[in-house]
C-alpha cells in the first residue's frame, strides 16, 4: 500500500520553531513500512511551517496515498486535525490514522472529529502493519490491539493495549531518506541526528507520560545494533554529530560503557549528547563516555526544593544533582539544567530558590519551564480532579504558556517570573565570560540567533525571508511532486 506519514507543525511564532530536529517515530514507521514491501513518504512539516500545510494537499495529490498515518504532540494536535482536513480534501478515498502521545490518551477526542478512521495508542510499529493487513483484506479492525475506532452502532471500540516489542534489536534502523536534514535548525544551529537505544524509564515523574505509554518498563538495545546504527548513519548520510533521545540513556552504566567501547574500537569520530539522571551518573561513566565523543548532558533537574521533588515524584535528592554537575565541569562536559516551575501547590519562594539553585549549578544551558499538565500525566488528572485545569486549548500546551492557576501564582505572574529565570540566567556577565573562555561558538550563536529573533519580533517584523522550496523537501520526494520536464 502506498502510505503517507505526516509530522503537522507547531502553531506560527511558537518557541518550538526553534527547536527542529528529525522525527526518529516517522523514520522509524517508514523503515519498517518499506521492509515489509509498502511504499512510503514522510513530511515532516516542522522546518516547513505552516507552507506546509498549503503544501500537503499539492503533495498528496501527486502521491495518492492509499492510507495517511499522522502524528501529533498535544501541543500540535490542532494542527493535525487541519491537515487532516486539507488531506481529505484532496483524498478523500485515504484511510487515515493517528498516533503519538496524545491521541493515545485522548483517543475518543481524535475519533469524534470525524475525520479519523483508527487512532495507533502506543509503540507504532507493530500496530501499523497489522491495521494495513486488514485494509487490504477489506476487513475490520476488530481484534487488531493497541487501536481505537468508531464500530457499527457509533461507539468508539478500544481494543486491549499491544504487548511492547521486547527485541527492540529486530526493527530496521529508522530511515532518514525521507526527511529534509538540511533543512532543519535547532537556534539557528544544524541539529544533531536523533539515536533511540532504549525505550521507557522506571522511573514514574508526575509530570512524565513515557512511563506510562511504556507501562513503566524499561527495554535496550544491543550495544552492537546501535553502533551499527551510528555507523550506518555515518556512511549513509555523512553525518557525525548525535543525540541520543532515550528517556534515560545512562540507566544500564554497563551497556553505556559497551556502547562507548564499542564507538572508540571502530575508530568513529563523532559526537554526541544524551540525557540522563543526575543519580545514574558517575565520575568513571562520564570518563568513557567522555572518550568516547559525548560533549552534553542533558539532566532533568526540575527544582532546587527537596519538598517539590518528592511532590514530583522524581525520586532524587538536590545534593545528588549538584554533585553530577560538579562532575561533568572538572571532566570539560557541557550541562544542560531542565527544571520546571509553578508546580502545584509550590510556593513563591521555592520557585525563586529553583531559579537561584539552576544558577549555582552553574550550567553551560538552563530551560525553564512552565508546569504544564499533558494529557496521560499524573498531574493532568491531579488538576482535573481539583477543578484547577483553567485552558484545554490544546496550542497553550506548550511548556511556556500557563494553563492552569494557584492561589500563589497568577498567569501574570508565572510568565513574568519565567522571563526572569532566563535573564537572570543568560544575561550575568559571569555566564558570558565563561562562554566566551571556553569559546562555546555553537552556544554564543544560537544566542545571538534568539535575541535577533526576539528582537524582531518586538518590532513586529514576520519573517524576512521564506526558505526555498528545494531546500526543504527531500529530494526523494520533489521526484514525486514536480513536473516531469
Amino acid at each position: 500500500m502506498k502510505v503517507l506519514l505526516v509530522n503537522p507543525p507547531p502553531p506560527k511564532g511558537a518557541l518550538s520553531e526553534e527547536l527542529q530536529a528529525p522525527h526518529i517515530g516517522l523514520a522509524y514507521l517508514a523503515a519498517v513500512l518499506e521492509r515489509a514491501g509498502h511504499k512510503a513518504w514522510v513530511i515532516d512539516s516542522h522546518p516547513l511551517g505552516l507552507e506546509g500545510l498549503r503544501l500537503l494537499p499539492v503533495i498528496a495529490r501527486a502521491i495518492k496515498p492509499d492510507v495517511i498515518g499522522v502524528t501529533a504532540t498535544t501541543y500540535t494536535v490542532n494542527q493535525a486535525y487541519e491537515a487532516i482536513r486539507a488531506l481529505k480534501r484532496e483524498v478523500p478515498w485515504a484511510r487515515v490514522l493517528m498516533g503519538g502521545p496524545h491521541v493515545t490518551f485522548m483517543d475518543a477526542e481524535a475519533l469524534s472529529t470525524g475525520l479519523v478512521d483508527a487512532v495507533v495508542r502506543g509503540e507504532g510499529e507493530e500496530t501499523l502493519l497489522e491495521v494495513l493487513e486488514r485494509f487490504e483484506e477489506g476487513r475490520g479492525l476488530e481484534g487488531v490491539r493497541g487501536v481505537s475506532y468508531v464500530d457499527c452502532d457509533g461507539r468508539v471500540r478500544r481494543e486491549p493495549d499491544r504487548p511492547l516489542i521486547e527485541d527492540l534489536d529486530s526493527l530496521p534502523f529508522p530511515s532518514y531518506d525521507h526527511l529534509p536534514l538540511d533543512a532543519y535548525r535547532s537556534f539557528g544551529l544544524k541539529p544533531t541526528l536523533p539515536i533511540l537505544t532504549s525505550r521507557g524509564c522506571p522511573f514514574r515523574c508526575k509530570f512524565c507520560v513515557s512511563w506510562k505509554i511504556y507501562k513503566g518498563r524499561y527495554r535496550q538495545r544491543s550495544p552492537k545494533n546501535v553502533v551499527d546504527e551510528i555507523e550506518h548513519h555515518v556512511e549513509r548520510y555523512r553525518v557525525t554529530d548525535f543525540s541520543f533521545v532515550d528517556d534515560l540513556f545512562t540507566l544500564n552504566k554497563r551497556r553505556v560503557k559497551e556502547i562507548c567501547r564499542e564507538i572508540r574500537e571502530r575508530g568513529l569520530e563523532i559526537s554526541w549528547g544524551c540525557s540522563a539522571r543526575v543519580d545514574t551518573v558517575d565520575a568513571d561513566l562520564l570518563r568513557e563516555m567522555r572518550r568516547a565523543g559525548c560533549h552534553t548532558i542533558y539532566f532533568g533537574v526540575e527544582s532546587g526544593s527537596q519538598r517539590v521533588l518528592n511532590a514530583m515524584g522524581k525520586g532524587l535528592t538536590s545534593s545528588k544533582t549538584e554533585e553530577a554537575f560538579k562532575l561533568c565541569r572538572e571532566l570539560g562536559l557541557s550541562t544542560v539544567a531542565s527544571v520546571i516551575l509553578f508546580w502545584p501547590d509550590e510556593t513563591r519562594d521555592e520557585v525563586k530558590e529553583t531559579i537561584r539553585f539552576v544558577r549555582r549549578l552553574d550550567a553551560d544551558i538552563a530551560q525553564f519551564c512552565i508546569a504544564t499538565p499533558f494529557p496521560g500525566t499524573d498531574l493532568f488528572e491531579d488538576l482535573r480532579a481539583r477543578g484547577m485545569l483553567r485552558v484545554l486549548d490544546w496550542s497553550k500546551y506548550d511548556i511556556v504558556t500557563p494553563v492552569f492557576e494557584t492561589p500563589q501564582f497568577s498567569a501574570r505572574y508565572m510568565v513574568r517570573l519565567w522571563k526572569q529565570a532566563y535573564i537572570t540566567f543568560y544575561l550575568r556577565p559571569s555566564y558570558v565570560a565563561k562562554q566566551l573562555a571556553k569559546r562555546s561558538v555553537p552556544l554564543l550563536r544560537a544566542m545571538a540567533h534568539m535575541l535577533r529573533r526576539a528582537l524582531l519580533w518586538r518590532l513586529g517584523f514576520k519573517e524576512l525571508a521564506l526558505r526555498r522550496f528545494k531546500e526543504l523537501v527531500p529530494k526523494l520526494l520533489l521526484k514525486e511532486v514536480l513536473p516531469k520536464p
